[in-house]
């Protein structure tokens, strides 16, 4: 029976064995030499009641290392009922390359954000579209260094680090670890050949690129999706190659959920795209590895409760295969991008993410995802 059980862990364990692989042998982009051309940019935000976060958004994009005069800023005000347009009203004459773009109503068929972000990428001059959110921090070298990811022509899409994270509390710190371990394993798929996933936090593509896979066409009603979704059309209709920055300075980041009430909403919401998975063009290899990630898990919770009920040792095992995997993954992720790991903040997360990962996995497809703050 323990046999039977350990089987998909097993697998597991060998897919991030070869991920963490792959992603120690990565190479670095290299920095744009200062004699070299350097592309017009343009970074686009939807913002939805943002008065509060857009100010920090704001002061790290104008100190980016990237010069001033080579990117511009477009943001949607998204039907906001705060102090979002006021604000903007007030810091657009002082910004020379800010646009602003207003959207006061949603037209029929199409999620709210998908048409603000289909609204800034139509408006956009660049050549490169750089995507974060309204809460969000940019590093300095984040435009710089996500432009040196497309020294390859053949490259179509970037994503890279997107820590939820205040730097504050231990809370703080398992809630970073738990958003670095999702882009660990999407940074390890994408060096692996595989799209598994990515955030709109933190993300890029070509503009061309966009247009060339029709943007958010076949899937613009769907409410998230903005992000992964896009990234499974991109690898799954064209030859772009894929990368995923693994690098200090195209980190962004963005503070945590405020309460437990925000986390489970959010993995809700993120889980809440999973049958689209096998309705939309995706690739074969997510088609593939969501399932064995929610048996994995499944497998992991029945023999921790097995465990519990019978103290024979044998039904950890499960549980020590994906916890060194894990780990093993985690780790090297976090050497690359030279933040400090911690293992007394893994340790606790090895005993929640297994139960989180089948709760939110089996009722997300089924439960409409809520906003918080940005609900429609």
């Amino acid at each position: 029976m323990v046999s039977l059980m350990l089987l998909p862990v097993l697998v597991y364990g060998l897919l991030l064995l070869w991920f963490t692989l792959k992603l120690e042998t990565a190479q670095p982009s290299n920095p744009i030499r200062e004699n070299e051309d350097r592309p017009f940019v343009s970074v686009i935000v939807a913002a939805r009641n943002e008065e509060h976060t857009l100010p920090s958004l704001i002061d790290a994009l104008q100190h980016q290392t990237y010069p001033e005069t080579l990117f511009e800023i477009i943001i949607v005000n998204d039907r906001s009922t705060d102090g979002t347009a006021l604000y903007l009203d007030e810091i657009s004459e002082k910004i020379p390359q800010l646009k602003i773009l207003t959207v006061t109503e949603t037209p029929e068929g199409w999620a709210p954000k998908k048409w603000a972000l289909n609204s800034a990428v139509l408006t956009a001059s660049g050549d490169l579209i750089l995507q974060t959110d309204a809460d969000c921090r940019p590093c300095s070298n984040w435009i710089s260094t996500m432009v040196s990811g497309f020294s390859d022509p053949e490259t179509g899409f970037l994503s890279a680090p997107a820590p939820l994270t205040a730097h504050q509390t231990y809370l703080d710190a398992l809630f970073e670890m738990e958003s670095l371990a999702q882009d660990a394993l999407s940074a390890g798929g994408m060096e692996a050949g595989i799209a598994l996933s990515c955030t709109g936090r933190n993300m890029a593509f070509r503009k061309d690129v966009f247009n060339a896979v029709s943007g958010y066409s076949g899937f613009e009603h769907i409410l998230s999706g903005d992000d992964d979704l896009l990234l499974q059309k991109v690898s799954t209709q064209g030859q772009w190659k894929l990368r995923f920055l693994s690098q200090n300075g195209a980190i962004v980041e963005s503070d945590p959920p405020r309460t437990i009430n925000q986390f489970i909403y959010q993995r809700l919401r993120f889980a809440s795209k999973g049958i689209e998975y096998y309705t939309l063009s995706t690739g074969w290899g997510i088609r593939l590895i969501l399932p064995l990630i929610f048996l994995t898990n499944l497998t992991v919770t029945a023999s921790l409760i097995i465990f519990t009920e019978t103290a024979k040792s044998v039904w950890l095992m499960p549980f020590i295969v994906k916890s060194f995997t894990d780990g093993l993954l985690i780790r090297t992720f976090y050497r690359r991008i030279e933040r400090p790991w911690s293992l007394l903040t893994f340790l606790p997360l090895t005993l929640l993410h297994p139960l989180y990962v089948v709760l939110f996995g089996a009722a997300g497809p089924f439960l409409k995802p809520r906003w918080g703050k940005d609900e429609i």
